[in-house]
């Protein structure tokens, strides 16, 4: 009868190479995808946060459009003695379309810039079109369902008290006379009027990655 041969001990390799099959055996197969490393993992973003990016570099591409327009084409071509005030138009339908929770941030954001600039009458601008743009959408919200017409009818409210308010700002500060209301109530509804047209653009903008606001 043929003896059995004791087992050879595992030499030092041999264990190693046994412990490692052992704890790839226990890794799960399913891996999440990296993030990337250093910098760029700190960049990651999900598509809906990309997406809102989008929204808003497009709101921001169409202030900066208005005020182009605005200093290049409708401030030399008056309309019975009134210009178009193209951006208070523009800045004020975006407040009411986003509504009080994005839109007051917005609303003060893009009249302080637009202050800035050097196109805006006085510094009044930034506390006259953030209070009564908050104010519309405020109102909007507490007492119509959004919809087209409430929310132009409300932009357009705001943008005629706006004009009024920047009337006043510049009795106070001695820049016109009395005598010149007509013009600022006419600059009033060339704005509303462009709204409406302006209107489905932004609103098409106001949808990119999902609307925010809750009723």
């Amino acid at each position: 009868m043929a003896r059995r041969r004791a087992p050879q001990p595992m030499g030092l390799l041999g264990l190693l190479t046994r412990l490692s099959d052992e704890i790839r055996a226990r890794q799960p197969e399913f891996r999440q995808d990296t993030l990337g490393t250093g910098f760029l993992k700190k960049l990651y973003m999900t598509k809906q946060q990309r997406l809102r990016i989008l929204r808003w570099l497009s709101y921001s591409l169409s202030c900066l459009a208005a005020l182009l327009i605005q200093d290049n084409i409708l401030s030399r071509l008056p309309i019975m003695g009134a210009c178009i005030d193209l951006p208070a138009a523009v800045i004020l339908l975006i407040t009411v379309i986003e509504g009080t929770e994005s839109g007051s941030i917005f609303v003060l954001l893009a009249s302080t810039l637009y202050y800035f600039t050097g196109s805006a009458p006085g510094p009044y601008v930034v506390a006259l079109m953030t209070v009564f743009g908050i104010g519309a959408t405020l109102f909007r919200q507490a007492y119509w369902h959004r919809s087209r017409g409430a929310i132009l009818l409300c932009a357009c409210c705001a943008l005629m008290l706006y004009e009024i308010g920047t009337f006043g700002g510049a009795i106070f500060m001695k820049l016109t006379r009395w005598d010149r209301i007509g013009r600022f109530l006419l600059s009033g509804i060339y704005g509303c009027a462009l709204m409406i047209p302006l209107y489905p653009l932004m609103h098409k903008f106001g949808s990119i990655g999902g609307h925010t606001w809750k009723e």
